[in-house]
């Protein structure tokens, strides 16, 4: 029997808000796990679990890594990527709205929080994060670096 490709799902949330004309997003410093330590990731992260939605997980993970509740209606899927490199699907998904403060709940993990101008984003960034946020602002819902979907979306006539 032909073994078939097996990959991991992981959730991410872009929280997002505006001061002052000025466009921010919600970003969290990794530090002790392993992966992309000292740089900036999306505020909250997480593997899906055994029979649960991306949807149920990025509001599990939201609550134990920044104590926010979010309301499932006001959290809307941005972009999905499909990292064959990580052997990883990666949800993306977005809210501007939340209950409670975000607070740093996982200390050995995140280094803090910080809100970053989309327009001027840290040097430190997960090298990946600036293709998802343009991505979610063109509208792009399926990244895969093997083969260029916006070409694919500009020539299709569906």
């Amino acid at each position: 029997m032909k073994a078939r490709y097996q990959v991991k799902t992981v959730v991410f949330l872009c929280i997002f808000r505006e001061i002052e004309g000025c466009h921010q997003v919600l970003l969290q410093l990794r530090q002790n796990t392993g992966y992309m330590d000292g740089k900036y990731d999306f505020a909250v992260s997480g593997h899906v679990e055994s029979g649960e939605s991306m949807l149920q997980a990025i509001i599990r993970e939201t609550k134990e890594e920044a104590d926010l509740i979010i309301n499932p209606e006001k959290c809307i899927f941005l972009t999905f990527v499909d990292d064959t490199y990580e052997r990883y699907h990666k949800g993306f998904f977005g809210v501007r709205e939340y209950e409670g403060v975000p607070k740093v709940m996982e200390p050995d993990k995140c280094a803090g929080y910080i809100w970053a101008d989309l327009n001027n984003l840290p040097k430190n960034i997960i090298p990946y994060l600036p293709k998802v946020l343009r991505n979610i602002s063109l509208k792009i819902p399926y990244d895969d670096e093997k083969f260029s979907l916006q070409q694919h979306i500009t020539n299709c006539s569906y």
